[in-house]
């Protein structure tokens, strides 16, 4: 297949120029480009010989990387301070791209995925954005959206410069998303991101990670954290001395010849994931989060519907006690807020599970949804559903997952498990 033979020998050049950039020709001897990766059936980094537990696969010098800079530390931008980081790094991208061969990331620019993954933001239309279910989701898909606008307008002379479209920003944006990184600095109340040319590549599994990321400033200090979203913090240092490494996980197992090269790209809800990432992991996200009460008034009524309890003025401000400023109460499909279980069991005396699974019940069958688990199962089995709807009711169904768990746990705790 022509096609195959130019993909691998992309690839052979893409690795020739790593080995180069990074000043390190034994980077071919450890890993290399797979078009199939084995985790997503995508374009991955896999082992060429057994690597052993704390070994460093790849490091790259800080003067490839590219990065900017957030308003926010914690990472929950608004559409606004998301479109200020992302255009910006896909509007340097473009120009970059531009360049041609001049550009020292050339090589990896041009490996750079196209089409790039669609996410809610950018790509679904308003039937795909309804099939979500979820209106906090499709609220923020469309904040950011309108940010977008906002920057393809402010990039319009800088695209036009060099020859680019709004099509391509989108592009470029897309990229951003779903390859970066983020670096937090608490202290400074900001986050950077990073985009790292290689270590790019790696897909993600957070329960089969068997690599980590780090950032050093010597071959012998690491000051880096095993989970990309928690970058750690470095010492002030020219960029001469400072790099982005990827590394076997030091306290795994040997990564054998042939395996996939899988890192944790962070432990996020599926909401993240689908709307910067444009896919959901497979299995189940244990880090999957369904909010339940979105505030105390809502614990109140419920608890006065399911349980023909009217709660007093003083009870409810003991509620209010409980759970602070952040009312909203979340669960996850083996967990479920501590706040709420000390709010049944300080306050209402109610069995914290009774009150869960409830409340599950009546956001299942009670209009929370427009859809049906059948009707999830039916759209993803039609083999003319678009990629884009099918995105979302998987998200869905994935949501109503959660709401189930409970229900089960009722039925074992009253003995109807068998």
């Amino acid at each position: 297949d022509e096609d195959e033979d130019e993909d691998e020998d992309e690839d052979e050049d893409f690795a020739r120029w790593l080995a180069r950039a990074t000043k390190d020709d034994g980077v071919a001897t450890r890993i290399a480009l797979t078009e199939r990766g084995r985790a997503f059936g995508t374009r991955g980094v896999e082992a060429v010989r057994d690597l052993a537990p704390g070994e460093t696969l790849l490091r790259v010098p800080w003067g490839l990387v590219v990065e900017s800079a957030s308003a926010s530390a914690s990472g929950d931008d608004d559409g606004d301070d998301d479109a200020r980081w992302s255009s910006a790094m896909a509007m340097t991208l473009l120009e970059e791209l531009s360049e041609g061969e001049s550009n020292e990331r050339a090589a990896w620019l041009t490996r750079l995925p196209r089409p790039a993954p669609k996410t809610p933001a950018l790509d679904f239309d308003d039937e795909a954005l309804r099939e979500i279910e979820d209106e906090s989701v499709v609220d923020e898909a469309l904040a950011v959206r309108r940010a977008h606008e906002r920057a393809r307008e402010a990039y319009g002379e800088r695209l036009a410069a060099i020859g680019a479209t709004v099509e391509d920003l989108k592009w470029a944006t897309a990229v951003v998303h779903s390859r970066v990184f983020t670096r937090r600095d608490g202290a400074a109340e900001r986050a950077t991101r990073l985009l790292v040319p290689g270590v790019d590549m790696c897909n993600h599994d957070a329960a089969r990670f068997n690599a980590i990321v780090r950032v050093v400033t010597s071959p012998e200090t690491c000051q880096g954290a095993a989970a990309t979203e928690e970058i750690a913090e470095i010492a002030p240092s020219s960029t001469m001395d400072k790099f982005f490494e990827l590394v076997v996980d030091p306290d795994g197992e040997t990564v054998e010849a042939g395996e996939e090269i899988l890192i944790s790209y962070g432990s996020f809800p599926n909401d993240v994931w689908l709307m910067y990432f444009g896919f959901i992991p497979r299995g189940t996200n244990v880090n999957d989060t369904f909010v339940i009460f979105e505030n105390v008034d809502e614990l109140v009524a419920h608890v006065a519907d399911e349980f023909r309890r009217d709660l007093d003025a003083t009870t409810r401000a003991r509620l209010r006690d409980v759970f602070g400023d952040d009312a909203r109460v979340k669960i996850k499909v083996d967990s479920v807020d501590e706040k709420l279980i000390e709010a049944c069991d300080d306050v209402l005396g109610i069995p914290w599970l009774d009150v869960v699974a409830s409340r599950c019940r009546a956001l299942l069958v009670g209009g929370r949804f427009r859809t049906k688990i059948k009707d999830d199962v039916a759209a993803l089995a039609d083999p003319n559903v678009s990629p884009e709807t099918a995105l979302a009711v998987e998200f869905r169904l994935r949501k109503k997952q959660i709401l189930i768990a409970p229900l089960g746990q009722t039925l074992e705790k009253y003995g109807f498990s068998d």
